[in-house]
């Protein structure tokens, strides 16, 4: 008997306050800079901003939790494994994921713990989740939700991240199926720590946080531009080697979910692949960059306008500070 494990549903959250170009333009240009080439590049034109008093990472991964939830009539009583993702959690400890669980009233014997692989940090979630899903009899419904507040922590002297990011969260359910042809296929990851010291948050390190003599400054994130023509070039090799051992081309595919960190730089692997620009769904210029959160916002869309449907093969991809890529392949 076959079995596979299924992305059962998909539901995202955002704040109610959306912030347009306009503000950061006028923002930046009071310090004698220019960007609108940058918003252009990276595919801005909205995101969504949270009430720092009010919401952080936690509250909106239940509130993308209980939509997920809600949509396929299920409770948190039905969920074997609960899995968090943030590269800005609310709390070290304990894991979000057991406050989940309590917001969503889970059962005992859940299996609940957080992770953080920065902006790759769902797609290795749901991977990870997949295959122990399918080691583990035990495992029959898992909840991954991945929720970030990357703009919380950004410089406002500092183009890249200030203009660019937005809060937001995405979660999906895994669901365990026999004798189906749908499900997590298979994934392939790529390391490369050359920039390894180029985006760092914070920046002065946490050991450092409580530092009299810190800056603020130091203790947002630290973002330097890096050199992204290998990055490009690796994502093309990373996901033609994921489709080539599973005997599959990129005609075969229905929908791209790419990171949203660059609307230029999704548009350069699609020119590479030669495919329908249509397939690579961009939505970094709805809800700004939401980090780890981003390709799964982006697979809600396709699902949400009907570009992908059931039976549909989809790949992920992503790459996290560092950095780590991973390219994820599912048949939806």
């Amino acid at each position: 008997m076959t079995t596979s494990i299924t992305l059962k549903d998909v539901a995202i959250y955002h704040p109610d306050n959306v912030i347009n170009n306009d503000f950061y333009i006028n923002h930046f240009q009071e310090q004698g800079k220019d960007i609108h080439n940058l918003l252009q590049a990276l595919g801005r034109e909205n995101r969504y901003v949270a009430d720092y008093s009010k919401e952080n990472t936690l509250t909106m991964a239940i509130e993308a939790s209980k939509n997920v939830l809600n949509k396929v009539k299920y409770t948190g009583q039905d969920l074997d494994m609960i899995v968090f993702v943030s590269s800005t959690p609310e709390y070290f400890a304990p894991p979000s994921a057991v406050a989940i669980h309590r917001a969503l009233e889970g059962k005992e014997e859940a299996i609940v713990y957080d992770m953080n692989a920065a902006c790759v940090g769902m797609i290795v979630a749901v991977e990870q989740v997949s295959r122990s899903m399918l080691a583990n009899p035990h495992i029959h419904r898992a909840l991954v939700v991945a929720s970030e507040q990357l703009l919380r922590y950004a410089w406002e002297e500092e183009a890249v991240t200030y203009s660019s990011f937005g809060d937001g969260a995405s979660a999906v359910l895994l669901e365990k199926q026999e004798e189906t042809n749908q499900g997590f296929i298979d994934s392939a990851y790529k390391v490369n720590t050359e920039s390894i010291d180029k985006i760092i948050l914070p920046a002065c390190g946490v050991s450092n946080l409580k530092d009299q003599n810190i800056s603020d400054y130091e203790k947002r994130v630290k973002w330097e531009n890096v050199n992204n023509d290998n990055a490009f070039k690796s994502t093309v090799e990373l996901i033609e080697k994921l489709l080539n051992r599973n005997n599959l081309t990129t005609s075969d595919i229905q929908a791209f979910c790419f990171s949203q960190i660059s609307r230029k730089n999704i548009y350069k692997i699609q020119e590479m692949f030669n495919e329908d620009r249509k397939k690579f769904p961009v939505v970094g210029t709805k809800y700004g960059y939401t980090g780890s959160a981003s390709p799964f916002m982006a697979f809600e869309y396709a699902v949400r306008t009907e570009q992908v449907k059931k039976g549909d093969y989809v790949v992920f991809w992503s790459v996290g500070a560092g950095s780590s890529a991973s390219a994820m392949l599912f048949k939806y």
